[in-house]
């Protein structure tokens, strides 16, 4: 299922530490864009952030009273190699389990405060004095799992003890369940139940974010896993096979597999136990089934889009020429989700050993990396290589964080004459015959700007930059690379000068730990350094700490401003813009309200048919 239709903003701290490795490695390594047309012009050249003929989400959303019926027909690339929601064959056991499994909470990225969702009510006790924190939750009472038996703190405790807790059924999870100690140990933070629907964690030290440390979506009924348990640990492993019936998947989320036909489609249903209400006390979800076919190609999902065989469309950029003349008749609305929370942004080695002296002094002084940023025509970029679906990007922490603060945007926008002063003011004075910069130790500034992605727009807007740093006096060249030597370069040897990475905004600082952290593996200037190696880093290093382990909101605030301008007085990365998104969805379906960071009609549960085509 597409993600960006489907999945809510559900972040969690075991899971997603073990993703953002991999992620990172995937996308921060590789930058890929999608191939755009020539520039929209004349007439269809508006805003993006309002284009003619699209939709977008007012905010706060507005839930109609939806009515039962319809089915929702819809696409998936790749068959589920299994159900298991703590499966290490990969990500496609989501397609299934982010449907029939629910959340403990939910983080709105608009009014950038967390939720209850399947927990009722929760407060948080700390003690600053003996540093000291406990997460009280109380379950709702009308949580129950498909086969009619009700969910209780025993589900919530035997899964956090016995699956998510033993690091050979769950590896991901069980590390996920410690916390780093002042003095650099590791301590688990234990669970109690304290009564038939409550529960507390107990924490051995006061941390920033206990929601997000415990949020999951992977709990289990504890009266159908037990048994399985008992059988032994690789029993559990290989249970919710996709060899499983489906009536045999027990979960409490809002739809239940019904039908899988691998290579063909999955079939969902809405399941009638599901605890959510309309503001009027009718059960969610209101549509009666969801049945994907599988299209791995998104040139042939298009088309099935454009002959009316499916709902909804996630766009590319290069869609927009030709579905938007095609709405109308076609009876469908292009909703603009909004920036994406991806970008490209260049980032310059910062390893001593692996750079000459003038090199290292160069490309470590915020100064000239001010100034290539300012040689970066974001605007002509946009217009000429994206279609204009961009916009120029200057910061580089989410506005979903509740503590970012639009006064430490980079103000380093083109400006080819103060880029010269900049570069000035990093020591660069003279010029080569033919009128390239000589760093300190009398070598031209030349260095290539590293990327593994063959794409031509990329390579387009690589060349732009490259163009305008020639006429300001910087010699630099596009070298495309294998993405394996790459990562070989950037994590291990240090062979490289200046990177074209994909960077994402996360919301909370425990997302982005291995890489602002200077003994992260992936702080790509400089990975896995024993101390830190620049002012930048053992400043970034302490604010990180005091982050994550602050549970006072004015001592965050405080924290995180800091963070922000110290990125940016650095110029550590050099965001360069983000794409917005869109998708195209039917016009016979109520409640969309589809947005970045929000999943349709609130995932799909208030979604409903208002008429037949």
């Amino acid at each position: 299922m597409h993600l960006k239709h489907l999945n809510h903003f559900r972040p969690e701290i075991s899971k997603l530490l073990h993703l953002i490795f991999m992620a990172m490695i995937i996308s921060a390594l590789f930058f890929s864009s999608c191939s755009d047309p020539e520039a929209m012009t004349g007439d269809s050249l508006h805003s993006v952030k309002n284009i003619p003929g699209t939709a977008y989400s007012i905010l706060p959303v507005k839930w109609e009273i939806g009515k039962y019926g319809g089915i929702w027909r819809d696409t998936y690339s790749e068959d589920p190699k299994s159900y298991n929601p703590f499966s290490n064959l990969d990500g496609t056991h989501t397609i299934v389990t982010g449907l029939i499994l629910d959340y403990l909470f939910d983080y709105d990225p608009y009014s950038r405060e967390w939720r209850g969702n399947i927990i009722e009510d929760y407060s948080v006790e700390f003690d600053e004095t003996k540093d000291t924190m406990e997460l009280l939750c109380t379950l709702r009472s009308n949580i129950f799992w498909s086969d009619g038996v009700q969910m209780t703190s025993d589900d919530v405790l035997w899964w956090f003890e016995n699956i998510e807790g033993d690091a050979e059924i769950d590896p991901v999870g069980a590390s996920g369940q410690f916390i780093t100690m002042p003095d650099g140990s590791r301590e688990k933070y234990r669970m109690e139940k304290t009564g038939k629907l409550s529960f507390k964690y107990i924490f051995p030290r006061i941390i920033g974010n206990p929601l997000l440390v415990v949020n999951t979506g992977s709990i289990i009924p504890r009266h159908i896993w037990e048994p399985v348990l008992a059988k032994g640990k690789d029993a559990v492993k290989a249970f919710w096979g996709v060899t499983t019936k489906p009536e045999d998947l027990i979960g409490n989320g809002p739809f239940l597999l019904e039908e899988n036909k691998p290579g063909e489609r999955l079939v969902f249903k809405r399941n009638p136990n599901y605890w959510m209400t309309d503001a009027r006390g009718n059960k969610l979800p209101y549509i009666d089934k969801m049945i994907l076919s599988q299209i791995p190609d998104s040139n042939a999902e298009l088309l099935k889009f454009q002959k009316g065989e499916t709902e909804a469309y996630p766009m590319r950029g290069q869609d927009m020429a030709t579905l938007l003349p095609e709405s109308e008749k076609g009876n469908f609305t292009i909703w603009n989700g909004g920036p994406s929370s991806g970008y490209p942004a260049l980032i310059f080695n910062h390893k001593k050993e692996a750079l000459s002296p003038g090199r290292y002094a160069l490309f470590t002084n915020p100064s000239f990396k001010k100034g290539i940023s300012c040689l970066i025509d974001r605007e002509t970029i946009i217009n000429q290589t994206i279609n204009g679906l961009a916009e120029p990007l200057y910061h580089i922490i989410s506005e979903s964080n509740k503590y970012y603060n639009p006064e430490f945007a980079s103000k380093y926008s083109y400006n080819p004459a103060e880029a010269a002063g900049l570069f000035e003011e990093a020591g660069l004075k003279e010029k080569d015959r033919e009128g390239y910069f000589i760093d300190s130790e009398g070598n031209t500034v030349a260095f290539d700007i590293l990327t593994s992605s063959s794409d031509p727009v990329l390579h387009d807007y690589l060349n732009i930059i490259i163009t305008d740093m020639k006429k300001a006096g910087i010699k630099a060249n596009l070298t495309v690379a294998d993405f394996n030597v790459i990562v070989q370069k950037l994590l291990y040897t240090g062979e490289w000068e200046c990177y074209l990475a994909s960077f994402s905004f996360p919301t909370f600082p425990e997302q982005w730990y291995n890489i602002w952290l200077s003994s992260g593996n992936l702080h790509y200037w400089n990975p896995s350094q024993e101390t830190p190696a620049l002012e930048w880093e053992k400043k970034i290093d302490k604010l990180y700490n005091a982050l994550i382990y602050t549970f006072r909101d004015d001592k965050i605030r405080e924290y995180y401003d800091d963070f922000q301008k110290t990125l940016i007085d650095e110029m550590v990365i050099i965001p360069i813009f983000r794409k917005y998104t869109f998708s195209a969805f039917r016009n016979k379906w109520g409640n969309i309200n589809w947005g970045f960071g929000y999943s349709a009609g609130d995932g799909y549960r208030r979604v409903y048919l208002k008429e037949e085509e």
